[in-house]
């Protein structure tokens, strides 16, 4: 009688341990997305914050150039342009990945580049005028 209340005593310790296995896997399991999504938005950041810093000819960067074309002139690029170089310098950088870059005002939206339905947004820019928001697909 004892020995197989011994048996039964080893495996209820192994079906505690087993549960314990799956709660700890789970927990792993779960996190990824949301890692995923904490470094999509720093990307997205990232992106945006080095996208309106870059230079594009002489002292104008992006952000200059596009509040200068929401003030209805510009300095460097005209404001059909400004949009093809963006979208370059954003193809180049992230290499076959999806995403939306937004800059509008009170008036509506200027430049709206719409690669993707469900994305992650960063954080808004604003500007002079107007603000930028970059978001990236999952």
């Amino acid at each position: 009688m004892k020995k197989g209340q011994i048996e039964i005593m080893g495996l209820v310790i192994i079906v505690i341990l087993l549960v314990f296995i799956a709660i700890f896997a789970l927990s792993f399991i779960i996190k990824p997305e949301q890692e995923n999504e904490n470094i999509l938005k720093l990307k997205a950041n990232a992106l945006r914050s080095s996208l309106l810093k870059t230079n594009l000819c002489d002292d104008i960067t992006v952000k200059d150039e596009i509040e200068n074309c929401v003030d209805g002139y510009h300095e460097c690029v005209e404001c059909g342009v400004l949009k093809q170089e963006i979208e370059k310098m954003i193809k180049v950088s992230l290499e076959n990945e999806r995403y939306n870059f937004l800059v509008s005002n009170d008036e509506g939206s200027f430049i709206n580049i719409d690669n993707c339905v469900n994305g992650v947004t960063a954080v808004s820019q604003n500007l002079r005028d107007s603000k930028v928001d970059v978001a990236l697909c999952r």
